[in-house]
Formats: C-alpha cells, sequence, structure tokens
C-alpha cells in the first residue's frame, strides 16, 4: 500500500483547504486520503456558505477519486447533529435536510483503518467501548463495531455514538465523536494506536503515552490533527498541517518551504475569512 493523507477539520475552509491536499498529494505521493470529519459549520458563517462549500467539497471528493486517488471521509460531531436532525453548536437549523443529503451523497462514516491506526473524529476511549463494543481486538474489529453501528442507525445506537462527556459539556462516557483531548489520552482503548481530529492543535502532535494504555513496548501511538481551525476572532490556531501514514509510521506534513503549500496563516489572512 503507498502513502495515505489523513486531513484534519475542515470547517467549512474547503476552498482553502483543498489546494494545500492537492499540493500534498503530489508532494508525497499519496494515493489514498483520509478526512478526519467536521466539514460543517464554522464562527460567523452563513448558510449559504456551508452549502456552497460542501458542494464544492463533493465535486473535489468525486474529482479526485476520478484522478485515482481513494478519498474516505469520517463524521465529525457536526456533521452529526444534522443527521440526527437535532440542533448544535453552530448548526444552521433551517438546512438541516439539505445538509443531511449531501453529507449522504459524500458516504462518510464513522471509523476507518490505515497501517494498524485506528482512525475517528474524536478517538475511541475504553469506557465508551466497554458499554457499546464487544471488545474489539485490533483497529480493524473497532472500525467494523463502530461502523456497524453506524450501518444499523437505530435511536440508541445513534445515541451512543454521539455520547458527550464533561470534557465536552456532557454527562456520558465521551464518545467517538465528542472525546476531548484530555479523555481520550486519560482513558484511549488499549492496544490500538489511533489518529484523530476534534481538538485543536498547533500542529499535528503525537501524544505521549499514558501509563493506562500504553504498551510496555511503547508500540502504541496517538495523534492529534485538527490544525485548521480558528479562534472566534478568525486568527489559525495550528499550521493547516496534514499526517503522512506509510508503512506502519506516521509524521507531520508541514509547509516546508514549498511555494505550492503556502503558510496557513498567510492563507487565512489573504483569504478574508468571512
Amino acid at each position: 500500500m503507498g502513502a495515505t493523507l489523513v486531513v484534519g477539520d475542515t470547517h467549512l475552509k474547503h476552498e482553502l483547504i483543498l489546494p494545500r491536499v492537492d499540493a500534498a498529494i503530489e508532494r508525497c505521493d499519496a494515493d489514498r486520503v483520509v478526512f478526519l470529519g467536521y466539514y460543517c459549520d464554522e464562527w460567523g458563517s452563513t448558510g449559504r456558505q456551508l452549502l456552497a462549500a460542501l458542494e464544492l467539497f463533493a465535486g473535489w471528493v468525486e474529482d479526485t477519486h476520478t484522478a485515482g486517488v481513494r478519498v474516505d471521509l469520517l463524521l465529525g460531531n457536526h456533521d452529526f447533529q444534522y443527521l440526527m436532525g437535532e440542533e448544535g453548536p453552530g448548526t444552521h437549523v433551517l438546512l438541516m435536510d439539505d445538509v443531511a443529503e449531501l453529507l449522504g451523497t459524500l458516504g462518510a462514516t464513522m471509523a476507518e483503518t490505515v497501517d494498524g491506526f485506528l482512525l475517528t473524529h474524536a478517538g475511541l476511549t475504553a469506557g465508551w467501548a466497554r458499554l457499546h463494543l464487544e471488545a474489539p481486538a485490533d483497529a480493524e474489529e473497532a472500525k467494523a463495531q463502530l461502523n456497524g453501528l453506524f450501518a444499523r442507525g437505530t435511536w440508541s445506537d445513534l445515541r451512543a455514538l454521539s455520547s458527550c462527556g464533561t470534557g465536552r459539556g456532557g454527562w456520558d462516557e465521551p464518545g467517538p465523536l465528542w472525546a476531548d483531548r484530555l479523555e481520550l489520552w486519560e482513558d484511549a482503548y488499549p492496544g490500538i494506536s489511533q489518529i484523530v481530529g476534534h481538538t485543536p492543535v498547533a500542529a499535528c502532535e503525537r501524544m505521549p503515552p499514558a501509563s493506562r494504555w500504553a504498551r510496555a513496548d511503547g508500540g502504541e501511538e496517538l495523534w492529534l490533527c485538527d490544525t485548521f481551525s480558528l479562534t472566534s476572532r478568525m486568527r489559525p490556531i495550528g499550521d493547516g498541517g496534514m499526517l503522512l501514514v506509510e508503512d506502519g509510521r506516521a509524521e507531520a506534513v508541514a509547509d516546508g518551504g514549498n511555494p505550492d503549500f503556502q503558510p496557513w496563516d498567510e492563507v487565512v489572512a489573504a483569504a478574508g475569512v468571512w
């Protein structure tokens, strides 16, 4: 298998992010791209911007598939609100059905795997897995069970997937759409390396192992990749980097002086977002 590019939360900024993804695909000779979710909603966004961004994204996915690059999409917590028909932070309530239909055409699901890594939007915690999964032994089993819950789609299945812990204002076990950075770090599912978005970071970051879930050989990894987030004042939090996974190893892909891969803060400033 070739290289896989992992892209964090896009937050409606597809017009700015997708050219960076194209440049990274070419630069890294990637034959697969996985997006970690959160395609909907951004500070101060309008309904028109939401629909335009999703339509642009859908066209890009189709064109990229046609060009021979596999594209897999995961659902984020904001996206899931539209599929559930429930208002959440930033939800454009009047566009629930339109957005749900667009997300359906994208074929997004809950989990993917790359070279032994489990990829979800926010991460798989041991506490949540004990309640809702059947003790998956590896990333492939976890992926199958998570996607099975989503595909079955009963009210209880979907409610379980959208479970939110105290770290993000809820009261349940933190689930794969809502687990906060600290919740995941303290209780990551043991034995499986993971790659997630959801929590804004300055750059793609490998978290140090916690004694609760780390193997003695230090073989497990936990990567955070939400580098495109902005503050409420529309200033970049991260560097707009992505993660490249190849031959079982993960490494950050950042600006690196490539003229086709401009620094993210300059891209945002030039665009005058919103």
